[in-house]
């Protein structure tokens, strides 16, 4: 199983979970319609995962298994179910959409230093994103008590994620046919 985490900005009430798109298909269209209910949305190369409150920050944990995840705890709450095809490389990366890259989670990195690490999907591999929030339930109560009680220096612990990657078959590509 591989793992890696980040402490991403949430801005807009949305973070991307997205594959560093190589030259050839940076063209793709990866905009959210963001006319749903959904908490998770899907286009190619990306996960757009939409949040309760506008702006904080969360721990997001990105991981590869080979198992459907067990059952959680009654604190993680399962968003849902997903088929991902990976459409370039398969390196998944973090990122808010104002402010880029997440940070390193705390002793990540001697000082905090850099970006978090992505996860390497295998780009052949067809998968089934599971992804699970902490904390989502009551996070926009919290957040607003927090800011009614003055605390505009709270920007963390509202909600966690986690978004875990299980193999479902292989994907054909037609440019790699024989």
């Amino acid at each position: 199983m591989d793992i890696v985490t980040g402490v991403i900005s949430i801005e807009y009430s949305h973070f991307y979970i997205s594959e560093d798109i190589e030259t050839a298909l940076e063209g793709l269209d990866q905009t959210p319609d963001f006319r749903t209910d959904e908490p998770v949305i899907v286009t190619p190369g990306q996960l757009t995962i939409v949040s309760r409150v506008k702006a904080h920050d969360a721990w997001v944990t990105l991981m590869l298994t080979e198992a459907e995840p067990v059952e959680q705890s009654e604190q993680w709450q399962l968003l849902g179910k997903w088929p991902y095809l990976p459409i370039s490389g398969g390196r998944m990366s973090m990122s808010g959409p104002t402010t880029g890259p997440a940070a390193p989670a705390a002793g990540w990195l001697t000082g905090g230093q850099g970006y978090a690490p992505a996860l390497q999907l295998d780009p052949a591999t067809i998968y089934t994103v599971h992804v699970y929030a902490k904390g989502r339930q009551d996070s926009r109560a919290r957040h607003e008590a927090a800011m009614a009680r003055e605390e505009w220096g709270l920007h963390e612990g509202f909600e966690d994620y986690v978004a875990a990657f299980v193999p479902n078959g292989q994907q054909v590509r037609p440019w790699h046919a024989g």
